[in-house]
């Protein structure tokens, strides 16, 4: 999907491919523009290349925990230890989110951290909060 150069998208990484689908189309219903990956490692390439090229970033990262080969903890690190993608914002979520992971989230630069929904109506009310974060999060800044 190529993005224009003028709005915003959040990049959503999730290995559970109905997970990915339910929130990449929940998000859509709400006008936001969503890019997918099911690979944290295929996702820090993407960003890799962003940064590289200088084309626009995503305005809010929204991550699962629990992926294989590079769990949501591990890419957050490398996304926040990187220059060219430490100022984006990254929300994780998980099936289960207990106090002490959410502090290490948080602490390694998580903005947010979730516990994925149950019900429709979960669905929908984080479906707003992450519109809600992609917009707060503007401009989109273009790597310099």
């Amino acid at each position: 999907m190529n993005m224009p150069q003028s709005e915003p998208y959040i990049l959503l990484i999730d290995d559970d491919h109905d997970d990915l689908d339910m929130f990449s189309a929940g998000l859509q219903k709400k006008g936001i523009k969503v890019k997918t990956f099911d690979s944290s490692i295929n996702a820090l390439a993407y960003l890799t290349f962003m940064t590289a090229t200088r084309n626009l970033q995503p305005s809010l990262i929204i991550m699962d925990y629990n992926m294989p080969k590079k769990n949501g903890h591990q890419a957050l690190l490398a996304i926040k230890q990187n220059a060219g993608t430490k100022h984006i914002p990254v929300v994780m979520y998980s099936t289960s989110m207990p106090r002490i992971l959410k502090e290490q989230l948080s602490d390694a630069g998580a903005i947010d951290c979730f516990i994925k929904p149950w019900t429709l109506q979960e669905f929908d009310r984080q479906f707003e909060i992450f519109g809600e974060l992609t917009y707060s999060y503007l401009p989109n800044k273009q790597i310099a």
